[in-house]
Protein backbone atom coordinates (compact mmCIF):
# COMPACT_ATOMS: atom_id res chain seq x y z
CA UNK A 1 0.00 0.00 0.00
CA UNK A 2 2.74 2.41 0.61
CA UNK A 3 4.54 1.21 -2.17
CA UNK A 4 2.26 2.15 -4.32
CA UNK A 5 1.21 5.88 -2.32
CA UNK A 6 4.89 6.53 -3.52
CA UNK A 7 4.67 5.43 -6.76
CA UNK A 8 1.00 7.51 -6.96
CA UNK A 9 3.13 10.69 -5.77
CA UNK A 10 5.88 10.23 -8.40
CA UNK A 11 3.86 10.10 -11.34
CA UNK A 12 1.87 12.98 -10.08
CA UNK A 13 5.34 15.05 -9.82
CA UNK A 14 6.41 13.75 -13.39
CA UNK A 15 2.61 14.75 -14.87
CA UNK A 16 2.75 18.00 -13.25
CA UNK A 17 6.37 18.86 -13.81
CA UNK A 18 5.41 20.57 -17.51
CA UNK A 19 2.98 22.66 -16.21
CA UNK A 20 5.62 23.83 -13.63
CA UNK A 21 8.47 24.45 -16.13
CA UNK A 22 6.02 26.54 -18.66
CA UNK A 23 5.06 28.37 -15.56
CA UNK A 24 8.19 29.14 -14.66
CA UNK A 25 9.52 29.98 -17.72
CA UNK A 26 6.64 32.71 -18.12
CA UNK A 27 7.84 34.40 -14.85
CA UNK A 28 6.71 38.20 -14.82
CA UNK A 29 6.00 41.01 -12.32
CA UNK A 30 7.28 41.77 -9.15
CA UNK A 31 10.33 39.79 -7.02
CA UNK A 32 12.40 39.89 -4.06
CA UNK A 33 15.78 38.49 -3.91
CA UNK A 34 18.50 37.69 -1.76
CA UNK A 35 22.17 36.95 -2.36
CA UNK A 36 25.00 35.20 0.51
CA UNK A 37 28.45 34.43 -0.72
CA UNK A 38 31.53 35.43 -0.74
CA UNK A 39 33.93 38.51 -2.10
CA UNK A 40 37.36 38.29 -3.66
CA UNK A 41 38.86 41.58 -4.01
CA UNK A 42 41.75 42.93 -5.66
CA UNK A 43 44.67 44.23 -3.69
CA UNK A 44 44.23 47.87 -2.45
CA UNK A 45 46.98 50.43 -3.62
CA UNK A 46 46.89 52.95 -1.09
CA UNK A 47 48.92 56.31 -1.53
CA UNK A 48 49.84 58.78 1.74
CA UNK A 49 50.26 62.03 1.17
CA UNK A 50 52.22 63.73 3.83
CA UNK A 51 51.69 67.81 4.31
CA UNK A 52 53.59 67.55 6.75
CA UNK A 53 57.94 69.22 8.01
CA UNK A 54 60.85 67.09 8.36
CA UNK A 55 62.42 66.03 11.88
CA UNK A 56 64.56 69.17 11.41
CA UNK A 57 61.95 70.98 11.46
CA UNK A 58 59.87 69.84 14.55
CA UNK A 59 59.63 73.37 16.44
CA UNK A 60 58.59 70.83 19.63
CA UNK A 61 62.47 69.20 20.18
CA UNK A 62 65.29 70.62 22.20
CA UNK A 63 67.28 72.04 20.02
CA UNK A 64 71.04 70.45 18.78
CA UNK A 65 73.59 70.86 16.43
CA UNK A 66 74.60 68.75 13.43
CA UNK A 67 77.83 67.65 12.65
CA UNK A 68 78.14 70.92 9.84
CA UNK A 69 77.38 73.09 12.29
CA UNK A 70 73.42 73.69 12.03
CA UNK A 71 71.62 74.55 14.62
CA UNK A 72 68.43 72.58 14.98
CA UNK A 73 65.02 73.35 14.73
CA UNK A 74 65.48 75.16 11.74
CA UNK A 75 63.82 79.18 11.67
CA UNK A 76 60.27 78.88 11.42
CA UNK A 77 60.18 80.68 8.62
CA UNK A 78 62.29 77.90 6.76
CA UNK A 79 59.37 75.32 8.17
CA UNK A 80 55.93 75.64 6.72
CA UNK A 81 54.31 72.33 5.85
CA UNK A 82 54.69 71.01 2.53
CA UNK A 83 53.42 68.22 0.01
CA UNK A 84 56.09 65.49 1.43
CA UNK A 85 57.22 62.67 -0.96
CA UNK A 86 54.11 60.11 -1.32
CA UNK A 87 54.36 56.39 -0.24
CA UNK A 88 52.44 53.92 -2.25
CA UNK A 89 51.43 50.61 -0.47
CA UNK A 90 49.38 47.35 -1.74
CA UNK A 91 47.42 45.36 0.67
CA UNK A 92 45.79 41.99 0.47
CA UNK A 93 42.08 42.89 1.69
CA UNK A 94 41.50 39.21 2.22
CA UNK A 95 38.21 36.97 0.94
CA UNK A 96 35.21 37.84 2.61
CA UNK A 97 31.90 38.08 3.14
CA UNK A 98 29.07 39.17 0.74
CA UNK A 99 25.23 39.70 1.73
CA UNK A 100 22.61 41.36 0.02
CA UNK A 101 19.04 42.11 -0.90
CA UNK A 102 16.84 43.44 -4.26
CA UNK A 103 13.90 44.13 -5.33
CA UNK A 104 12.91 43.73 -9.09
CA UNK A 105 10.27 43.61 -11.88
CA UNK A 106 10.76 41.19 -14.77
CA UNK A 107 8.89 41.38 -17.85
CA UNK A 108 9.32 39.14 -21.28
CA UNK A 109 12.84 38.37 -20.34
CA UNK A 110 14.14 41.46 -19.15
CA UNK A 111 14.47 42.28 -15.31
CA UNK A 112 14.62 45.92 -13.61
CA UNK A 113 16.11 45.88 -9.92
CA UNK A 114 16.89 48.01 -7.66
CA UNK A 115 19.96 45.97 -5.05
CA UNK A 116 21.78 46.92 -1.77
CA UNK A 117 24.75 44.35 -0.81
CA UNK A 118 27.30 45.12 1.62
CA UNK A 119 30.94 43.30 1.35
CA UNK A 120 33.83 43.12 3.99
CA UNK A 121 36.99 42.30 4.22
CA UNK A 122 39.86 41.73 6.83
CA UNK A 123 42.49 43.83 5.43
CA UNK A 124 46.17 43.69 5.82
CA UNK A 125 49.63 45.18 7.94
CA UNK A 126 52.32 45.87 5.63
CA UNK A 127 55.90 46.61 6.43
CA UNK A 128 57.51 49.95 5.06
CA UNK A 129 60.73 48.68 4.38
CA UNK A 130 62.53 49.92 1.56
CA UNK A 131 66.38 48.64 -0.07
CA UNK A 132 68.54 51.40 0.10
CA UNK A 133 66.10 53.78 1.62
CA UNK A 134 68.83 55.97 3.79
CA UNK A 135 65.63 56.58 6.42
CA UNK A 136 65.60 53.16 6.88
CA UNK A 137 67.93 53.07 9.49
CA UNK A 138 66.16 55.97 10.88
CA UNK A 139 63.41 54.12 12.11
CA UNK A 140 63.13 50.65 14.20
CA UNK A 141 59.05 50.09 12.77
CA UNK A 142 57.43 51.60 9.58
CA UNK A 143 53.99 50.17 8.88
CA UNK A 144 50.76 51.30 7.45
CA UNK A 145 47.61 48.54 7.99
CA UNK A 146 44.04 48.45 6.41
CA UNK A 147 41.45 46.83 8.22
CA UNK A 148 37.93 45.97 8.49
CA UNK A 149 37.14 47.10 5.37
CA UNK A 150 33.36 47.03 4.32
CA UNK A 151 31.53 48.53 1.54
CA UNK A 152 27.91 49.62 1.32
CA UNK A 153 26.49 49.29 -2.13
CA UNK A 154 22.93 50.64 -4.05
CA UNK A 155 22.63 49.44 -7.59
CA UNK A 156 20.14 50.06 -10.01
CA UNK A 157 20.47 46.72 -12.33
CA UNK A 158 19.18 45.56 -16.01
CA UNK A 159 19.08 41.84 -16.66
CA UNK A 160 18.15 39.90 -19.66
CA UNK A 161 17.28 36.50 -19.09
CA UNK A 162 18.43 33.71 -21.74
CA UNK A 163 14.67 31.55 -20.77
CA UNK A 164 14.15 27.85 -22.14
CA UNK A 165 17.72 28.14 -23.69
CA UNK A 166 18.50 24.43 -22.04
CA UNK A 167 15.11 24.00 -20.31
CA UNK A 168 12.26 25.75 -18.97
CA UNK A 169 13.70 25.37 -14.87
CA UNK A 170 17.32 26.73 -15.89
CA UNK A 171 17.60 30.43 -17.13
CA UNK A 172 21.39 31.29 -17.56
CA UNK A 173 21.25 35.49 -17.42
CA UNK A 174 23.21 38.51 -17.85
CA UNK A 175 23.37 41.81 -16.41
CA UNK A 176 24.38 45.16 -15.42
CA UNK A 177 24.56 47.97 -13.06
CA UNK A 178 25.14 51.61 -11.67
CA UNK A 179 24.95 53.10 -8.98
CA UNK A 180 27.18 54.19 -5.42
CA UNK A 181 29.59 52.67 -3.05
CA UNK A 182 29.99 53.96 0.31
CA UNK A 183 33.31 52.77 1.47
CA UNK A 184 34.83 52.81 5.15
CA UNK A 185 38.37 51.56 6.05
CA UNK A 186 40.02 51.36 9.30
CA UNK A 187 43.51 53.02 8.67
CA UNK A 188 46.48 53.08 10.90
CA UNK A 189 50.51 54.14 10.43
CA UNK A 190 53.24 53.51 12.71
CA UNK A 191 56.56 55.01 12.48
CA UNK A 192 58.81 54.99 15.22
CA UNK A 193 62.53 56.22 15.35
CA UNK A 194 65.29 54.64 16.61
CA UNK A 195 66.44 55.32 20.44
CA UNK A 196 69.81 55.56 19.20
CA UNK A 197 71.01 58.84 19.47
CA UNK A 198 74.33 58.85 17.40
CA UNK A 199 72.53 56.85 14.39
CA UNK A 200 70.16 59.88 14.40
CA UNK A 201 73.35 62.50 14.41
CA UNK A 202 75.03 60.63 11.68
CA UNK A 203 71.83 60.37 9.86
CA UNK A 204 71.86 64.34 9.94
CA UNK A 205 68.71 64.47 12.52
CA UNK A 206 68.11 65.97 15.53
CA UNK A 207 69.09 63.45 18.37
CA UNK A 208 66.08 64.74 20.48
CA UNK A 209 63.74 62.74 18.28
CA UNK A 210 65.25 59.40 19.33
CA UNK A 211 62.82 56.93 20.35
CA UNK A 212 59.77 59.74 19.05
CA UNK A 213 56.69 57.78 17.59
CA UNK A 214 54.10 59.12 14.89
CA UNK A 215 50.94 57.36 14.84
CA UNK A 216 47.86 57.19 12.39
CA UNK A 217 44.79 56.01 13.69
CA UNK A 218 41.77 56.87 11.56
CA UNK A 219 38.45 55.53 10.60
CA UNK A 220 38.61 56.81 6.14
CA UNK A 221 35.31 57.14 4.24
CA UNK A 222 34.47 57.95 1.04
CA UNK A 223 31.46 57.86 -1.52
CA UNK A 224 31.67 57.29 -5.01
CA UNK A 225 29.80 56.23 -8.68
CA UNK A 226 30.36 52.71 -9.39
CA UNK A 227 29.63 49.59 -11.86
CA UNK A 228 29.22 46.06 -11.67
CA UNK A 229 29.12 43.26 -14.22
CA UNK A 230 27.03 40.13 -13.79
CA UNK A 231 25.87 36.51 -14.98
CA UNK A 232 24.12 33.54 -13.22
CA UNK A 233 22.50 30.68 -13.58
CA UNK A 234 18.33 30.52 -11.75
CA UNK A 235 16.86 27.00 -11.28
CA UNK A 236 12.82 27.23 -10.96
CA UNK A 237 12.05 25.38 -7.51
CA UNK A 238 8.36 25.98 -7.88
CA UNK A 239 6.21 28.26 -9.56
CA UNK A 240 7.36 30.92 -7.26
CA UNK A 241 10.69 30.43 -5.93
CA UNK A 242 13.86 30.06 -7.43
CA UNK A 243 17.38 29.72 -6.30
CA UNK A 244 20.62 30.17 -8.43
CA UNK A 245 24.84 31.19 -8.47
CA UNK A 246 25.15 34.87 -9.29
CA UNK A 247 29.10 36.05 -10.48
CA UNK A 248 29.26 39.79 -10.17
CA UNK A 249 32.29 41.62 -11.10
CA UNK A 250 32.15 45.34 -9.91
CA UNK A 251 34.62 48.67 -9.39
CA UNK A 252 34.26 52.47 -8.51
CA UNK A 253 34.73 54.77 -11.37
CA UNK A 254 37.42 56.93 -9.44
CA UNK A 255 39.88 56.35 -6.37
CA UNK A 256 39.15 56.74 -2.67
CA UNK A 257 40.15 59.79 -1.21
CA UNK A 258 40.52 60.66 2.64
CA UNK A 259 42.10 63.80 3.77
CA UNK A 260 42.93 66.63 6.38
CA UNK A 261 43.65 64.16 9.21
CA UNK A 262 46.04 64.70 12.09
CA UNK A 263 48.75 61.99 13.30
CA UNK A 264 47.88 60.55 16.78
CA UNK A 265 50.88 61.72 17.66
CA UNK A 266 53.43 63.01 15.46
CA UNK A 267 57.15 62.29 16.62
CA UNK A 268 55.34 62.27 20.32
CA UNK A 269 53.63 65.54 20.52
CA UNK A 270 50.51 67.12 19.13
CA UNK A 271 50.32 66.97 14.93
CA UNK A 272 51.57 70.85 14.65
CA UNK A 273 54.86 72.67 13.74
CA UNK A 274 55.41 73.76 17.06
CA UNK A 275 53.83 73.92 20.75
CA UNK A 276 52.62 77.50 20.51
CA UNK A 277 51.05 80.31 17.85
CA UNK A 278 55.02 81.93 18.03
CA UNK A 279 56.02 78.42 17.05
CA UNK A 280 53.50 76.85 14.81
CA UNK A 281 50.43 75.98 16.56
CA UNK A 282 48.51 77.03 13.99
CA UNK A 283 50.77 75.54 11.49
CA UNK A 284 48.80 71.58 11.54
CA UNK A 285 50.51 69.31 9.91
CA UNK A 286 47.62 66.71 8.10
CA UNK A 287 48.27 63.37 5.58
CA UNK A 288 45.84 62.30 3.32
CA UNK A 289 45.00 58.56 1.51
CA UNK A 290 44.24 58.12 -1.75
CA UNK A 291 43.37 54.52 -2.84
CA UNK A 292 42.47 52.77 -5.89
CA UNK A 293 41.08 49.84 -7.82
CA UNK A 294 38.81 49.16 -5.27
CA UNK A 295 37.42 46.22 -7.81
CA UNK A 296 36.46 42.75 -6.33
CA UNK A 297 35.17 39.67 -7.72
CA UNK A 298 31.88 38.08 -6.05
CA UNK A 299 29.98 34.45 -5.81
CA UNK A 300 27.22 33.96 -3.93
CA UNK A 301 24.08 31.70 -3.62
CA UNK A 302 20.89 33.98 -4.30
CA UNK A 303 16.88 33.46 -3.85
CA UNK A 304 13.97 34.54 -5.82
CA UNK A 305 10.56 34.74 -4.53
CA UNK A 306 8.31 36.30 -7.21
CA UNK A 307 4.55 38.22 -6.09
CA UNK A 308 2.53 37.97 -9.76
CA UNK A 309 2.95 35.28 -11.76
Amino acid sequence: MMAQRSLTTVFMMVALLPVTDARASERQGFYFGADIGVSIPNDLESTRTNNGIGTNCDQWLAGDTLNDGTTVPLPLEQCSPRALPKKTTSFDLGTGFLAGVNLGYALRGFRLEAEYFRREQSGERSALNVPGDPKQAEFVERSEKVSDFRADNFFANVYYDFRNTFSATLTPYLGVGLGVMHVQMDYSGTSIRTNDRDTLHALGRNRHAAGLASLADEVLSDTLFGYQWIAGLDYAWSERFSVGLKFRYGDAFGDFEDGDNAWKPLRGHASTVGPDPGTGANLPIRYAIQADDLGFWGISLNFKYFFDM
